[in-house]
């Protein structure tokens, strides 16, 4: 009898890309920390699934990743694999769900469902009209290891729906594969689309700005995400710059094929298997990768390790493990360098200037000031243009000598909370204070996750400790 089901991962991300042919598999290495090194995370090739149009499965090991070909980015088009536990002759088991153990439970391989539903809601977060919900269902029976499309409709019975009857937003699609001695696990594979846009079929006429391929003009003019507009204090404009507009600010309803959704496996009951089972894991569609190996100081896996293990960083025993703290903040500092290496940080000062500008007038606070908070306009040096940017890497690759930090804060107990933003404050002003310029997806001044923040205040009040007590 099966007891229980979940799927691995519980999470992915797919991203969007035009070629046929899916990335190779990578795991990131070591960092490049040889002197003349980048010191930049390495990209390891790891074992690859490939699928036949049959479903069929082979293993192989790539010598070298390619993200790129001729045909454009290779999507990234993760695998869904079906786990759980089951009790056999009185013995508890984990591990993957095979046909074998079905048969077990008295289930054939084809009475197993495959649900996924995915949507773009960019629209609809705008309009907040049903109609303008963009969605693709499939369901798959547990032996059928066919392609599926994941063709976006708006809803049925729509009175005006943005994607009308005889057309579509392509999503990407779905494949189950086929169960062999050598891999007899149950996957399911997503892959995204292609990263396009769709837009009206009358679009010629409203702008000659943008411009697509007559088969991409597939959207009903009379949808009411076509021609929407947003006032400028609507908290659905922040960050700006979210839908592309015509003059007035009215929407030109253009639209991309990026998704999210779910894939859900539904177990029904048998012989020897009392009760229907089922698993839910999420998918979350994005763009290309352009710096695989450059890894962001703040990830959604930070995120959620903030939400669940937060309280670690506030217990001294935790935090006493110097040797665990310390390869964590390491690892920060890596992160912060491959950050700073994506980013044009002359660029984000003059945005972040002009920015702080537009707050103070919005205050009836003195400009001069207010942009002043960011760097000044910094002079070309005689060999680079972006001295803030070459400025920049070259101090975050001293850090990468942790010792160097160290014995900063060592000196210096008070410099953290100066130097470093604390997450979450009320505060508008683009400042000096790391990670400096830089925006956050509210559009106010991007943080560290609280759970960095407080780790690293944490573990600078144990250094300056240790000073203290001679050690």
């Amino acid at each position: 009898m099966i007891d229980r089901l979940w799927l691995y991962p519980p999470l992915a991300y797919g991203r969007l890309g035009p070629s046929t042919t899916p990335c190779d598999n990578y795991v990131w290495g070591p960092n490049d920390l040889s002197s003349r090194g980048t010191g930049r995370t390495t990209v390891q090739p790891a074992e690859t699934l490939d699928v036949a149009e049959d479903g069929t499965v082979t293993l192989r090991q790539p010598a070298t990743v390619t993200f790129k070909d001729a045909a454009g980015f290779r999507p990234v088009c993760p695998f869904f694999e079906l786990h759980g536990a089951w009790t056999a002759d009185g013995v508890t088991h984990e591990g993957p769900i095979t046909a074998e153990v079905l048969a077990a439970a008295g289930v054939a391989l084809g009475d197993v469902r495959w649900e996924v539903e995915v949507a773009n809601l960019k629209p609809h977060h705008y309009t907040q009209v049903d109609d303008d919900r963009i969605v693709a269902t499939v369901s798959i029976a547990g032996d059928d290891t066919g392609r599926r499309a994941l063709d976006g409709h708006s809803p049925a019975g729509s009175a005006a729906p943005l994607v009308p009857a005889g057309s579509r937003v392509p999503l990407g699609s779905v494949q189950l594969t086929r169960p062999s001695a050598e891999l007899p696990e149950l996957r399911l594979r997503f892959t995204p689309a292609v990263g396009a846009v769709y837009g009206p079929t009358d679009l010629p006429n409203r702008t000659s700005d943008y411009v697509l391929p007559a088969d991409r003009l597939v959207l009903s003019p009379q949808s009411p995400w076509v021609g929407f507009a947003l006032g400028g204090d609507d908290p659905r404009t922040n960050p700006g710059g979210l839908f592309a507009g015509a003059e007035g600010n009215a929407g030109l309803g253009l639209v991309d094929d990026v998704c999210d959704g779910t894939v859900r496996v539904v177990l029904p009951a048998g012989p020897g298997q009392p009760a229907e089972l089922s698993a839910v894991a999420r998918i979350v569609v994005g763009p290309p990768d352009f710096a695989p190996d450059q890894r962001p100081f703040t990830s959604a896996a930070d995120g959620l390790t903030d939400r669940v293990r937060r309280a670690d960083v506030r217990d001294p025993a935790y935090v006493a493990d110097a040797a665990r703290t310390t390869l964590e903040v390491r690892d920060l500092f890596e992160r912060i360098l491959e950050t700073v290496a994506t980013v044009n940080v002359d660029a984000q000062n003059g945005r972040a200037r002009f920015e702080n500008i537009a707050i103070a007038r919005s205050r009836g606070e003195p400009e001069a000031a207010a942009r002043d908070r960011a760097f000044p306009a910094a002079e070309p040096l005689t060999d680079h243009p972006f001295p803030l940017t070459e400025a920049a890497r070259a101090r975050h690759r001293r850090f990468l000598a942790l010792e160097v930090l160290e014995d900063l804060l060592r000196e210096r107990p008070d410099l953290l909370p100066t130097v470093v933003r604390e997450p979450a404050t009320s505060e508008r002003y683009y400042d000096r204070r790391m990670p400096a310029l830089m925006r956050g997806s509210d559009r106010h001044p991007m943080h560290l996750t609280r759970r960095q923040y407080d780790l690293l205040r944490a573990w600078s009040a144990a250094l300056r400790q240790d000073v203290e007590q001679g050690t």
